[in-house]
């Protein structure tokens, strides 16, 4: 059989482009990696007591939200619930201030990047059961 020079730069195109993909792959798991280690290094500085577990985040309308979602605890557990849900928690029904904000966090972090977010759960994972 004979190829044309369509067939050709097809192939050549398809040989490119496989090259690239393994070595974006291998750059994406180095640096998956590193961030699997680094959060692995801020776990343990948690633990020791050398890092806080709080973060702050400044910002109004996100600040009133949850202040009014106090006012109303039934609508903030229906808000619990759907992030419980979305993030694979089991849900008891009821859902206090730093739940709803860490649980909002996390379900974000997710939608972001799926990747990065299963790179922390494997890295708490791991973290968890170090001493085993």
């Amino acid at each position: 059989m004979v190829m044309s020079e369509e067939d050709i730069d097809i192939e050549e195109l398809k040989r490119q482009t496989s090259h690239g993909d393994r070595l974006d792959s291998q750059a994406d798991n180095q640096q998956q990696q590193s961030l699997k280690n680094e959060i692995l290094e801020e776990l343990e500085r948690i633990d020791a007591g050398d890092e806080q577990k709080t973060i702050s985040v400044w910002d109004g309308p996100t600040a009133a939200f949850i202040r009014a979602l106090d006012e109303h605890p039934e609508q903030r557990a229906e808000i619990g619930s759907a992030l419980r849900r979305q993030l694979d928690i089991d849900d008891d029904g009821s859902i206090n201030r730093p739940e709803l904000v860490r649980y909002a966090l996390r379900l974000g972090f997710q939608q972001a990047d799926p990747d990065k977010f299963k790179t922390l759960r494997k890295s708490v994972q791991e973290h968890a059961t170090q001493d085993l």
